[in-house]
């Protein structure tokens, strides 16, 4: 019976070996990804600096992929697999727990952020530009950011409240929905999945009213952003809300028709993250690069920073001498005859030719008005 129940057990061990193998190189491609994003949008201002907080939000839930993926291997190799702790025992060293429930919450609270302004953007336009730049740097983004990691204490309640409890055991790998309660994570993926439908719900309005607005001249002239940019912005926004959407749902539907989904069932947090991953954060800059005129425009900019012709137009004068050749000691006059020497005056303030002074052996020469 024993050796039934390994058996069983064995493809399933299979599987979180691979992933965890595998969350790594996620992890350091997510990180590329948003680090180029970083430096290309650096020394933006307005709405496209609210894609720089979506980048270093990014940045973070990389990191924490690769910590996740060192854990696991970590624990899969030289821990027992058959060994049982308390929720409670995962931490500190399981930090990727909280690390990733923060990022989700954080990513929700962006992605809602970025729709507002959108609406805001359309609904009154004049007055956008003076309460845009109250929220659009990085104070608020860290103002978010703090009521994102305040907002996932009430799924660790259970947690700690039952940290005396022997009766509740969990594997030492210490995965999310086992942590936080199945009814949680389930709570926690419906979120996931249906407030970026919501958002899009929202970008669809605001679609709307842009379009019923650009329909007469009047409508239409208080505008106080760049129509261009408006459209690029709201159809970039509608993009990651949809990919985001859609990384999350096609991996439950296939989990929930593959057969032997017990052993995919089990790591179906990390199968989820490793798709959002790839459809998200990693080909960000392709579809920003699509859609965005000005990021293509920075990233155009940041591979010829140091490309153009270095040639230097200007002589300074601590600047050695040229080097004097034949062509340069053949002096013409203004008839083009071969004249040994120079005009009147030279560059230095030497009077050259009637003064008898060669070009190439110029003299100075003081004068005096008495």
């Amino acid at each position: 019976m024993d050796d039934y129940i390994e058996a069983t057990r064995h493809p399933k061990l299979m599987l979180e070996d691979f992933l965890y193998e595998l969350l790594p190189v996620f992890g350091f491609t997510v990180c590329a990804s948003c680090i180029f994003i970083i430096l290309t949008l650096k020394s933006e201002k307005g709405v496209l600096k609210i894609w720089l907080f979506f980048a270093i939000t990014d940045l973070f839930f990389g990191a924490t992929m690769i910590y996740a993926g060192f854990y696991g291997v970590l624990f899969t190799i030289y821990g027992n697999s058959n060994e049982v702790l308390n929720p409670f025992d995962c931490f500190p060293a399981a930090f990727h727990i909280p690390s990733l429930l923060f990022y989700d919450h954080l990513h929700l609270a962006l992605l809602i952020f970025a729709t507002l302004d959108r609406f805001i953007n359309i609904v009154i336009p004049v007055e956008y530009v003076e309460k845009s730049k109250c929220y659009q740097k990085f104070g608020a983004f860290g103002v978010i950011a703090v009521c994102a990691a305040l907002s996932i204490i009430p799924s660790f309640q259970n947690v700690y409240e039952s940290r005396e409890n022997d009766t509740i055991k969990i594997g030492i790998v210490c995965l999310l929905d086992e942590i936080i309660g199945e009814s949680d994570y389930i709570a926690h993926l419906f979120f996931l999945q249906w407030t970026p439908i919501i958002c899009i719900g929202i970008l669809a309005l605001v679609l709307l009213i842009y379009a019923c607005r650009h329909l007469k001249q009047k409508w239409n002239y208080n505008w106080s952003e760049d129509s261009g940019l408006t459209k690029q912005t709201i159809m970039a926004i509608f993009v990651r809300c949809f990919l985001s959407a859609l990384s999350i749902h096609l991996p439950m539907l296939f989990l929930a028709q593959v057969e032997h989904s017990r052993h995919y069932m089990a790591v179906k947090d990390y199968i989820i993250r490793m798709s959002y991953a790839l459809v998200v954060p990693i080909f960000q800059p392709i579809w920003h690069l699509m859609i965005i005129e000005k990021y293509s425009e920075n990233i155009g900019m940041f591979f010829n920073r140091y490309s153009y012709n270095t040639e230097r137009k200007w002589q300074s004068m601590s600047d050695p001498p040229l080097e004097r050749t034949a062509v340069h000691r053949v002096h013409l006059d203004r008839h083009g005859d071969v004249n040994p020497f120079g005009s009147w005056y030279s560059s230095t303030g030497n009077i050259a030719g009637e003064a008898g002074v060669p070009v190439d052996q110029q003299r100075s020469v003081s004068f005096y008005n008495n």
